[in-house]
């Protein structure tokens, strides 16, 4: 009950950081599939600035996300992952946990999601420590980019 309670509770905070909730319109079978995920260095604190990460990875792996809340990475390990409302997905593997939002761009209140990508994320252990800044890209995606006019 704990570890849901903390999801809640940084999304709430990074969600603060933020104006709005993002435009990204994501659904469960958008994200389900396997994903690359580049991370950088494992040697930041809770403060790390991600959103501009583009590198360099140090750690590069895959994750599979299965029905109905099923992770398995490269080397057989098995977590759970969850779909944060259709703004992004949490993945928690191997004693380490993964947020990110999804991809998404907004031009003048035409907004495209790209269900195959996500925005620079965040990593740390299941301790909140060692934070790390990476990206992920759905490995052979079978999702178009979606088209919708932001509600303001």
């Amino acid at each position: 009950m704990m570890g849901k309670f903390y999801v809640f509770a940084v999304f709430g905070v990074l969600l603060g950081f933020a104006a709005a909730d993002t435009p990204a319109n994501c659904t469960y079978e958008d994200i389900r599939g396997v994903w690359a995920f580049y991370e950088g260095e494992r040697s930041g604190n809770n403060s790390i600035e991600c959103s501009n990460f583009r590198g360099p990875a140090v750690n590069v792996f895959k994750i599979e996300l299965l029905f109905p809340d099923v992770s398995v990475d490269e080397l057989g390990n098995k977590g759970y992952w969850t779909l944060i409302y259709n703004q992004g997905f949490e993945v928690v593997i191997n004693y380490r946990k993964y947020f990110a939002f999804s991809l998404y761009k907004n031009s003048g209140g035409n907004v495209t999601s790209f269900c195959d990508s996500t925005l620079p994320g965040w990593s740390h252990d299941v301790l909140g420590k060692n934070w790390a800044c990476y990206n992920a890209h759905k490995i052979n995606p079978s999702v178009a980019p979606k088209h919708h006019r932001e509600h303001l």
